[in-house]
């Protein structure tokens, strides 16, 4: 397994379990009260369709992988969905609401950044 297949289960993994479940779903009473949004029932399920729609994405790395080819769309992708996130996050001040996830998603994106400027080594097996 190399870096990057770890980084992409992981990704898909975590997010999968405290982003795209919850959102789909939790009921709206607690999604409202973890988020600090009200009445966003219907946009609260949108945005965990959305996250499940980039998880399906992310998956599509491992065909690509597979080929022996690194995943340059994926890795994009991947860096503008948590790098954008994170900077969101800690520019308006969400992540002091969120920090479990502000952080994950900052780490992936620096993950993704280390990965795409040595795509050799992310691709090398790691054992």
């Amino acid at each position: 397994m190399s870096f990057i297949s770890l980084l992409l289960i992981l990704k898909i993994g975590v997010t999968a379990i405290l982003t795209a479940i919850p959102f789909l779903f939790l009921p709206a009473a607690r999604l409202a009260d973890m988020t600090g949004v009200e009445n966003g029932g219907g946009l609260f399920r949108l945005y965990g369709v959305a996250i499940l729609a980039l998880l399906v994405g992310y998956a599509g790395g491992f065909t690509i992988i597979a080929d022996g080819y690194f995943p340059w769309g994926i890795v994009a992708m991947g860096i503008v969905s948590n790098g954008g996130a994170a900077l969101v996050l800690f520019l308006t001040g969400g992540w002091r609401r969120a920090k479990t996830i502000s952080f994950f998603v900052a780490l992936i994106a620096a993950a993704l950044i280390l990965a795409s400027a040595s795509s050799r080594w992310a691709m090398m097996p790691l054992w």
